[in-house]
């Protein structure tokens, strides 16, 4: 099971193992535990000393240890099996990070974890792994739920999700440039370039204007800087122009400025367009 948000993954370990020895029949781990052993992208990391979430299913069966972070409910839960313990499932420990407080799992980063749940993983050579959570799962997941704490989050976050979407980072610059009131543009629309189809981050077609957002390891892993760099004149050779974007960004600042940038560039792309449909009018249609 790949652990994408901790830092040390072998310490998540001990401290899922420390807690299934004191664990009943009826607990799962469930919450921000489930959501790093499924995977799921959150925004921190695993921390030594972090408490680990158990889900007392079915009863009234609440652990009160340290290092232990207890839950109950009466709802039916879908529970899954994995290496060290049993889990509930990725569509409920969706919902489960909804009922969590806002500064543990901003609204944004709720609907960064169903894109990477409907998403898949992408592998080498283009492939991915299967989503590990249909929309309708997700669907039956809120439903079940009903009207208990979280949602109204997940009633917002469920029209939002997309997919494919590689990386929390594109799902956070796509929800910024929406509430910045520009379009919602298109996730990772094919291209076709010179070298084959490639996919953008996001891209606006009409206007052929293409977002990449560019992490850190884009900057300190030079294949991946050159694949880059590669990537970007193939999408300028096919005629689009491409916005680069980076973690500052996303910060609100910084967002209000690359909105800006967009803005611009769509702005741009409209007045090329209408240039060049004058070129072939003839007098009196423009």
């Amino acid at each position: 099971m790949y652990i994408t948000e901790s830092s040390d993954g072998s310490s998540l370990e001990r401290a899922c193992d420390a807690a299934a020895v004191v664990m009943a029949p009826q607990h799962v781990f469930s919450h921000r535990t489930a959501a790093r052993l499924w995977g799921i992208p959150l925004p921190a990391r695993w921390r030594d000393g972090e408490p680990v979430d158990l889900l007392a299913v079915g009863s009234r069966g609440r652990l009160r240890r340290p290092g232990i972070r207890s839950w109950e409910t009466m709802s039916e839960v879908d529970v899954t099996t994995h290496d060290l313990g049993p889990l509930v499932s990725p569509a409920d420990t969706w919902v489960h990070l909804a009922t969590l407080p806002r500064r543990e799992v901003p609204f944004e980063w709720l609907v960064a974890a169903g894109d990477y749940l409907i998403s898949g993983t992408r592998l080498p050579g283009g492939r991915r792994t299967p989503p590990l959570a249909t929309p309708r799962q997700l669907l039956r997941s809120v439903t079940r739920h009903g009207h208990g704490r979280g949602a109204r989050p997940l009633d917002r976050a469920l029209p939002l999700l997309r997919s494919p979407v590689d990386s929390p980072k594109e799902t956070l610059l796509r929800l910024g440039l929406v509430d910045a009131g520009l379009p919602e543009p298109a996730v990772q629309p094919p291209i076709g370039t010179a070298a084959g189809t490639r996919h953008p981050d996001l891209g606006y077609l009409r206007q052929r204007v293409l977002l990449e957002y560019l992490g850190d390891v884009h900057r300190t892993d030079r294949r991946r800087w050159l694949e880059d760099l590669t990537r970007v004149q193939l999408f300028e050779d096919a005629g689009y122009r491409v916005v680069l974007v980076g973690a500052d960004d996303l910060i609100p600042a910084g967002m209000a400025a690359l909105a800006g940038r967009v803005r611009r560039a769509l702005a741009a792309s409209f007045l090329t367009d209408n240039a060049r449909m004058s070129r072939f009018a003839r007098p009196g249609e423009t």
